[in-house]
């Protein structure tokens, strides 16, 4: 294999929101192996990587860099080609020729049910209008539509501009938010001072029961979302923002909103413009992933991370001893932050560890696991990585990995934050705490879904790129995992589900991170449980001659009954 086929699969797996397969190569002595598949499609499951966190205690990324490309030997000699550019050739004809490429190599045209036929014959009458009229935004506009049509985040589309599409399409806002409960109710959840939902007498809590003559959940289930910077691939991922984009339209558009008061408990139908606010709406939402993040501004998850941190990695501790991980993105350089976060945490004696993975955009998968191998009791299966060959026509499993417990791993309770935000190797920890049942996952919403090996795809006119998984991830019985269906149900569930409803929706629209809070509460109820346990049975002082009463008998009793 030579150097340039190296920089070049470096290069297409390191792009900044692309799961990285976990590479250990001979050198590492974590074997090649060749286990029995259970009817995957290849001769071999290729590598073998019995620990996922050696590539990253030894600390040397050049190292690792070969490692990675290395592990794509068994198809490297197919591999010799980058994606096609097709720039030059016209809008139409670039499209058609990209649904073809993307037919021949997405990993889950089955699992997801994607008709690619009925796909192009959708929007190539479209991308054909827009370049008949020379239209840069509606061109750019079909595209995101054509795949967002694709229930998948790692299906993309980038530009370094939008040509002023999202503008004109969502650049109004109506000056409120709104929110379905648990109950099934939509309510107000934001009103803007001075704007008109504030002067009509909309307040927070009302409950929205129509929208533009549709019921409020018929306008919610047909709005579209194809400006969100990070695509949704779950039911409730996309209703969620379904909620936030319907407060979104043209500036200058007029809707007619149906909302019953708290006040006085009528029916009261106002008309509501929308005007330039900023994207102040979208900003008030995000409220829902732990703080407040204008990603109406941002157009990918990239620009989103900006507007958040510059940190990969971040920690503090809470009061109360409770120690915070925030964890961005799964690049090389996150494991010495992050195990020096836990270390510390282990030195001081925390009562618990929140890792709040609510933004993350994922990375490497290895060192998601790696992460995974400083709390769990036992070995576990992460994954088996698969990759389209081309000169076969055929996936192929590349390599299998798993998490190793570390020798002086955190013993106490975890709890991890997720979202819909939260995708691509980024929902690999999560995976690993569900299946090994170790800590508790918080959330309102569970993670994205989409956990295929994604890469890049060919470049379109304009300059804009593409981009979709060519690889999946299996499980241990070489099922796909993690990645939703094609009834959108995927991605880590929550085992601590955070209420919605007004009170919780209150407290977080005054500031307060609910989730949170509710993380802390639930490690503080483990350690009192973890204590009670530990503690030695309280007996009541013996009297003269050390008589026990028989109650304090009949009480050891039970409780020896119960081990």
């Amino acid at each position: 294999m030579g150097k340039g086929f190296t920089k070049w699969i470096i290069m297409l797996l390191r792009h900044s929101t692309w799961r990285l397969p976990g590479i250990v190569t001979l050198a590492l002595t974590l074997t090649i192996a060749y286990p029995a598949c259970a009817g995957i499609y290849t001769d071999s499951c290729g590598m073998v990587w019995t620990d996922t966190c050696v590539p990253f205690e030894r600390n040397n990324e050049i190292a690792y860099n070969e490692e990675l490309a290395a592990s794509f030997a068994p198809i490297a000699a197919n591999l010799t080609e980058p994606p096609p550019d097709f720039s030059n050739i016209s809008w139409s004809d670039a499209f058609r020729e990209t649904c073809t490429y993307m037919e021949e190599r997405y990993a889950f045209t089955e699992w997801r049910g994607v008709d690619w036929n009925s796909l192009y014959s959708t929007y190539a009458p479209k991308i054909a209008e827009a370049e008949k009229n020379g239209d840069k935004a509606a061109y750019y506009r079909t595209l995101r539509e054509f795949v967002y049509a694709i229930p998948d985040g790692h299906v993309l589309v980038r530009s370094t501009e939008d040509f002023g599409a999202k503008y004109a399409d969502i650049g109004g806002g109506y000056g409120l938010t709104i929110a379905r409960l648990d109950t099934g109710e939509v309510i107000v959840t934001y009103v803007a001072n001075g704007s008109d939902a504030d002067e009509a007498g909309i307040l927070f809590g009302d409950e929205v029961v129509s929208w533009d003559g549709r019921p409020i959940v018929d306008a919610i289930n047909a709005t579209p979302i194809v400006w969100t910077p990070i695509k949704p691939s779950t039911a409730e991922g996309t209703l969620l923002h379904q909620q936030r984009y319907l407060t979104r339209a043209p500036v200058g558009t007029v809707a007619t909103i149906g909302f019953v008061s708290q006040k006085d408990s009528l029916l009261h139908m106002v008309n509501l413009t929308a005007v330039d606010d900023g994207y102040d709406t979208l900003t008030r939402t995000s409220v829902f992933l732990g703080r407040e993040a204008n990603d109406g501004r941002a157009g990918s998850s990239a620009e989103l991370e900006t507007i958040i941190t510059d940190e990969t990695v971040t920690s503090r501790t809470l009061p109360g001893g409770v120690v915070y991980i925030a964890v961005y993105e799964e690049v090389y350089d996150a494991y010495q932050p992050f195990t020096t976060a836990v270390k510390d945490a282990i030195e001081d004696g925390t009562p618990g560890i929140v890792i709040d993975l609510r933004f993350n955009r994922g990375g490497d998968d290895n060192l998601a696991s790696a992460f995974a191998g400083w709390f769990v009791d036992r070995p576990i299966f992460y994954e088996y990585g698969t990759f389209y060959d081309p000169g076969t026509g055929e996936t192929t499993v590349l390599w299998e990995s798993w998490t190793k417990p570390r020798p002086n791993r955190y013993e106490g309770p975890v709890a991890i934050l997720v979202s819909p935000y939260t995708i691509s190797s980024g929902e690999g920890l999560p995976k690993v705490f569900a299946e090994s049942g170790t800590g508790a996952i918080v959330s309102w919403y569970g993670t994205n879904g989409a956990f295929g090996i994604e890469s890049i795809g060919p470049t379109l006119p304009l300059g804009i790129v593409t981009a979709f998984p060519q690889g999946a991830s299996l499980d241990e019985d070489g099922k796909i995992q993690v990645d939703s269906n094609a009834s959108l149900v995927g991605g880590v569930a929550p085992t601590v589900r955070v209420p919605l409803d007004r009170d919780t929706l209150a407290r977080a629209m005054a500031g307060e991170d609910v989730q949170l809070a509710y993380a802390v509460d639930w490690l503080k109820a483990e350690a009192m449980t973890e204590s009670a346990e530990h503690s030695p049975v309280p007996t009541q002082k013996a009297a003269a001659g050390l008589v026990i009463p028989l109650a304090a008998l009949a009480f050891l009793a039970v409780q020896y009954g119960r081990r």
